[in-house]
């Protein structure tokens, strides 16, 4: 216990460590928010905006007002109404821009959508809506006419929405279970330091630790165990600032999440008492996590759509890969807990991070009982 103790002092207290382990993947999810707070709105459909001449012909002309009010009415309209009375006003409006058109219906019962071609020229699908919708009311209007006492009929519905996946698709979380998949791999900077300094050629407590009496796993195995307390803390933190503070909802799953992240940390933990075990300098060890961090995230989709491009198209040609890659099973952990409706594909994900974990800990283990001091 009190080497435990020792050990969660000591990583603890070094500051570099806590800032790339800890700040900085607060800071990148929060770049990543201001980025792509509204990326999953980019591609919805956005009422049509279109001028109404409100007159005697408008109101005369059977069903047109009901149809145009239900069009611009409800959680998801179709079109943005602004009445005016005179054909000249409605010009004047679509003439200062803003509008794709406006409608004008005739005493005759003609109806008429004049458009804008100065603003919007070529095809726009606002044009193509607009017209839809009136096109529709004058098929509604032909069959009342010539059918008598019939009623004006509501378009049918030849679709119905359906949603294959457990939670609404969102290319915005699939940033964070990037930057979650990051801070998994940083978090081995915990383990890098902690063991590193047991080794003799490291620091004078390594030196007195080889030259020592004590059994050697006396002394690694609570190294390791405080740098997964402090990893597994650091994700805690990460997932709910981004949880609650920045309001990312993850399918309520919450639990089976940082489940997965536990077991996340013991793998980043075992890379990081493996990468321990490299002969260089302490300064040379940081820098090559930090690159190491920073190339699987390349295939976690950490930098964008090229990115996340790049990662599904060597997903897919190459599987055996993202057994070496810890932020990518983390990243399809994640993915997977989001979309289906099981644990199923998670735990596959989890048990592969449990058996990167174990292979690394025993190269780290191996390693580190050939350190002797006679043989530095």
């Amino acid at each position: 216990m009190t080497a435990l103790v020792y050990a969660l002092k000591t990583m603890g207290r070094a500051k570099s460590i806590t800032f790339w382990s800890v700040a900085f993947p607060l800071v990148l999810a929060t770049l990543f928010y201001m980025a792509f707070a509204d990326i999953d709105k980019a591609g919805l459909a956005r009422p049509v905006s279109i001028v109404v001449v409100d007159d005697a012909a408008y109101r005369a002309a059977p069903g047109l007002a009901e149809t145009i009010e239900a069009s611009h009415t409800g959680e998801d309209p179709w079109l943005d109404v602004e009445y005016v009375q005179t054909e000249t006003a409605a010009e004047q409006l679509v003439g200062d821009g803003g509008y794709y058109g406006y409608v004008k219906a005739e005493s005759s019962g003609q109806l008429e959508y004049h458009r804008d071609w100065r603003d919007y020229t070529g095809y726009d699908p606002g044009h193509e809506i607009a017209t839809a919708l009136l096109d529709s009311y004058l098929r509604n209007a032909a069959f009342a006419a010539s059918h008598p006492g019939a009623a004006m009929q509501q378009p049918a519905n030849f679709t119905k929405s359906v949603q294959l996946t457990a939670q609404a698709p969102s290319d915005q979380v699939r940033y964070f279970y990037s930057v979650l998949g990051f801070a998994v791999v940083m978090g081995c900077n915990f383990a890098m330091f902690g063991v590193s300094g047991l080794r003799s050629g490291r620091s004078q407590i390594g030196a007195r630790v080889a030259l020592g009496g004590v059994a050697r796993y006396r002394v690694l195995a609570p190294t390791v165990a405080a740098a997964y307390i402090l990893t597994l803390v650091t994700l805690i933190i990460g997932f709910l600032y981004i949880r609650f503070v920045l309001q990312i909802a993850f399918g309520g799953r919450d639990w089976e999440i940082l489940a997965i992240l536990a077991v996340g940390a013991m793998a980043t933990t075992a890379l990081g008492a493996a990468l321990a075990t490299v002969p260089l300098p302490a300064a040379a060890l940081a820098g090559l996590s930090a690159a190491i961090a920073c190339l699987l995230s390349l295939f976690a989709g950490l930098y964008g759509p090229g990115s996340q491009l790049l990662a599904d198209q060597v997903a897919q040609s190459a599987p055996w890969f993202t057994w070496f890659n810890p932020a990518r099973e983390i990243y399809d952990a994640l993915f997977s807990l989001y979309c289906y409706d099981t644990f199923d594909q998670a735990a596959v994900a989890m048990g592969k991070l449990a058996l990167l974990a174990l292979a690394l800990f025993a190269v780290a283990a191996w390693a580190m009982r050939r350190v002797r001091h006679a043989h530095l």
